[in-house]
């Protein structure tokens, strides 16, 4: 690989030793990973970094919280902001960096954050609840419960995955008002994954090259 170096941004769920977004340098060449440093947030379910490379934000029972990637890969807080709900599960990003969007898994809420040139999150800019019964009222999953949000490659939509309702909600972007636009729905099958009662949840792993 050369010069380049890359760090590792795990997120974790807060617990014994688990406290927040931990960082490792990554040894490509020897498949190795190093523990830098430990960041303190809570409950730090998912990362996402910037397209520009210089932000990272995360999941945070608060809402999301945001950080500068500093030259070395270590993260230096900048803010958090409440997203308007209960704690979210999956972050995405528009391709410019302009909005910052939320999945909530626990209370099926899509948000959107506006996010300023310096990397900090400004507030909500729209958020939506998702509402509705699944094809079984006896399942946990038949309340609405969005798994995660997605820009689509054109930009010019955000797909919102209801593992609860089972089907994906397409929202227009509209990023001049800051606004989600009901646009259409895709009803989809899910195969379930049956998992023993008190597993552990998935958490959250970025690695990114630093100069």
């Amino acid at each position: 690989m050369g010069k380049d170096r890359y760090v590792a941004y795990v997120g974790t769920y807060t617990h014994e030793n688990s406290l927040g977004i931990h960082i490792y340098d990554v040894d490509v060449e020897n498949g190795k990973l190093t523990e830098r440093k430990m960041v303190p947030i809570s409950n730090s379910s998912d990362v996402i970094v910037s397209h520009s490379g210089k932000f990272l934000y995360s999941i945070a029972d608060e809402g999301v919280e945001a950080f500068h990637i500093l030259e070395d890969g270590d993260l230096e807080e900048i803010n958090k902001e409440w997203i308007g709900g209960m704690r979210g599960c999956y972050l995405e990003l528009d391709k410019d960096d302009r909005f910052l969007f939320v999945a909530g898994y626990h209370d099926a809420r899509v948000s959107m954050m506006r996010l300023n040139p310096d990397g900090s999150i400004a507030g909500i800019a729209d958020g939506v609840f998702h509402k509705g019964m699944g094809r079984c009222i006896a399942e946990r999953h038949s309340r609405p419960h969005v798994l995660c949000v997605k820009v689509t490659p054109d930009q010019k939509f955000l797909c919102a995955v209801d593992g609860g309702l089972d089907h994906v909600k397409i929202y227009k972007l509209d990023y001049n008002g800051g606004q989600l636009i009901n646009h259409d729905i895709y009803g989809v099958l899910w195969n379930r994954l049956h998992v023993q009662s008190g597993s552990a949840g998935m958490a959250s792993l970025l690695i990114c090259s630093v100069s």
